[in-house]
């Protein structure tokens, strides 16, 4: 796509825009204060711009991490026990292992092998995927 300022600029409002409300669920869905969803999006999503350089996004995984978080981490127990502050600090651990993760798993050609999964098993697996995150939110 060809740059054009005034377009590309507000694209990123109307983007960020519609991204507080999902920042904000997604901080909640992992246990976190909703301030901290917003705090945490901006460097991240401004490094990601300046390091890929592609016009596409993809954050659907956030929200299945989130709900993974919660689940593995026993998230509501942990905060009890040792308060919020540690909390986030392991969730940050347990994301970065989740990137290093899904990175191994590029390098190795693992997408080769998930496009050879049948359609409606993708399909299946993504309403899957998103009713986890509609029951966990309600």
């Amino acid at each position: 796509p060809t740059f054009n300022p005034l377009r590309d600029v507000l694209s990123g409002i109307i983007m960020a825009a519609t991204s507080v409300p999902q920042l904000i669920a997604y901080a909640e869905t992992v246990g976190y204060a909703g301030y901290r969803g917003l705090s945490t999006a901006g460097p991240s999503l401004f490094a990601w711009g300046l390091t890929t350089g592609s016009p596409f996004m993809n954050s659907g995984v956030t929200s299945i991490t989130a709900l993974m978080a919660k689940t593995d981490l026993d998230g509501d127990q942990y905060v009890t026990e040792h308060g919020e502050e540690e909390y986030v600090k392991l969730v940050a651990a347990y994301s970065l292992y989740v990137g290093i993760a899904s990175i191994v798993l590029a390098v190795v050609g693992f997408g080769k092998l998930a496009q050879s999964v049948p359609k409606p098993v993708r399909t299946g697996f993504k309403w899957g995927c998103a009713g986890g995150v509609l029951v966990s939110a309600l």
